[in-house]
């Protein structure tokens, strides 16, 4: 039985969102928004009437009102205890994400013909995140969706999604795909081997502090101080309030313009002063090459870890995001990898949301919705989809004592789950109780920032906690405790510690408490039509 709810797939990118679906003639496309344009930017400007306005007009905001604008709320999407202040009110990441998710769903909905249901679900949705984002961001991004009125059936990572349409628009023999997705905000590179019957993540990483918006900030310091050559007693033009908004909006344009083009002009004005600036393509390719730089350390890394997994060969090299289409990408990469093939630039902006919609489709098709039973992995009209075999980009292991004595003393990390391992991953190690006559063991579990694993448990995240209580009294130290971790393709953690006696702790490292409960159940700011 079918969903009357419709399945989406989006792409709630750092500065665009993108949402697609199946047609009825089960091909995928993507929704454009009230403006008729397929992406909308992930901003979000606060009216002072207590409304919101989220795309293209709130962009424009930062021309006037920079201070009542909010964008790039995607990196700090899990960060505990970050808030944006609006008008003396706390926003939490999630709301702002919400707001987006929120706009971008109507105006596809209004594409597709559909009413804004006056309560319950607006839509059943597959959400992508990039495929580094950990517990948190992944919980953050689940909570967006919900209070925005989804119901979110599954998040699933960037690349995999964007191998999902790519692979499946592109049938043929067997391959391995390097998927190198630059976008506004964050930067995945990716290894994964398509064949009609699977879609398998060898290798992954990737960093979600780096993307086209640092580019911007680049093109920024440019402009401020070609503006400064011009007038050499002005003030920083980002100073003035008005002219700040208006040269990030010039940095953007030039940005994308250089991509096409040898040079870009306009104009900045600053109080009483005005300066025609021009940028060339060279000068933001020298201002910029260590960002590409770091975007091919990550390369560098990842086709290593593919390596060490039996990968010899890249047979197709995918540019996904917008930032890809920057020439020095490709001429990059064909300078440092004159191994890999010559790069596709291959529908950057729309492939990961038509890859989610692809993934939503099948999701919802596989499950009856009087049962919740899988009957089968295909798409609406017995498309098959092939199976998904992922990877986890952080490493989980739990705090350990370094020496016998106090608990507490000398304290490191076991890893048990590794970056890069398949999921599901199940793994079982055996661990000793420290102390003589010791009936409880702390079981503390911990998620590393990046994939590179080191033993420090300052380095990395708390998850969760708990306390296995009732060991066997009067045994001498050294009695065994055999932890188990599940991760499931879900990313969600599940932890069993086992003692000798049968007593035993199950924690499960669901992320929660992010943002408070009433938050969530407090209506969204009614969007400004």
């Amino acid at each position: 039985m079918m969903t009357e709810r419709p399945v989406l797939g989006i792409d709630l990118g750092t500065t665009y969102s993108c949402v697609a679906s199946l047609d009825e003639n089960q091909r995928v496309s993507v929704l454009p928004n009230q403006e008729g344009e397929l992406t909308t930017p992930s901003v979000v400007f606060f009216e002072q009437t207590g409304s919101v306005t989220v795309g293209k007009f709130a962009k424009n905001e930062l021309k006037r009102e920079q201070d009542r604008v909010v964008a790039l709320i995607k990196r700090h999407m899990g960060e505990d205890g970050y808030t944006v202040e609006i008008d003396g009110k706390a926003m939490y990441p999630q709301q702002i994400s919400a707001i987006i998710l929120r706009q971008v769903v109507e105006d596809a909905l209004s594409d597709l013909g559909l009413e804004v249901p006056a309560s319950g679900q607006l839509a059943d949705a597959v959400i992508t995140v990039p495929a580094y984002f950990g517990a948190a961001e992944r919980q953050a991004t689940r909570d967006a969706g919900e209070m925005a009125g989804l119901n979110v059936v599954n998040i699933i990572n960037e690349p995999t999604a964007a191998a999902i349409a790519y692979g499946l628009a592109s049938a043929g023999s067997d391959r391995t795909v390097l998927v190198y997705d630059l976008g506004g905000g964050t930067f995945d590179v990716t290894i994964i081997r398509v064949s009609p019957s699977e879609i398998r993540v060898v290798a992954t990483g990737g960093d979600h502090r780096l993307g086209g918006a640092d580019w911007d900030e680049r093109v920024v310091e440019m402009i401020a101080t070609k503006f400064q050559e011009q007038h050499p007693d002005a003030d920083d033009p980002r100073l003035d309030l008005d002219a700040a908004g208006s040269i990030e909006l010039f940095a953007e344009e030039a940005k994308k313009a250089l991509s096409r083009r040898d040079s870009y002009v306009d104009s900045v004005t600053a109080g009483s002063l005005r300066a025609k600036i021009e940028i060339s393509r060279k000068e933001l390719e020298e201002c910029t090459s260590d960002l590409v730089g770091r975007t091919l350390d990550f390369t560098r890394d990842v086709l290593r870890q593919a390596q060490d997994k039996g990968v010899q060969k890249i047979d197709e090299l995918l540019l996904v995001g917008g930032m890809s289409r920057t020439p020095a990408v490709s001429q990059r990469l064909a300078t440092e990898f004159p191994e890999l093939p010559d790069a596709k630039l291959t529908d950057p902006d729309q492939i990961v949301a038509k890859g989610a919609a692809l993934f939503a489709a099948s999701s919802v098709a596989e499950t009856d919705a009087s049962s919740d039973a899988p009957v089968g992995r295909r798409l609406p009209g017995a498309v098959p989809l092939p199976a998904i075999i992922d990877v986890t980009s952080k490493g989980y292991g739990i705090e350990v004592v370094r020496e016998s004595g106090r608990p507490k003393a000398g304290t490191h990390l076991a890893w048990l789950i590794r970056p890069n391992d398949e999921v599901p991953a199940t793994v079982r190690d055996t661990f000793r109780t420290v102390s003589d006559n010791q009936e409880t063991v702390e079981i503390v579990v911990y998620e590393s920032t990046t994939d590179v694993l080191t033993e420090n448990v300052t380095d990395h995240v708390k998850l969760v906690e708990g306390r296995l209580v009732g060991l066997p009294s009067r045994q001498s130290a050294g009695r065994p405790i055999v932890v188990s971790f599940a991760l499931g393709a879900d990313a969600i953690l599940r932890i069993t510690a086992l003692a000798e006696n049968g007593r035993e702790l199950t924690l499960e490292a669901r992320i929660s408490g992010l943002v408070p409960d009433e938050v969530k159940r407090a209506p969204l700011p009614a969007l400004q039509r």
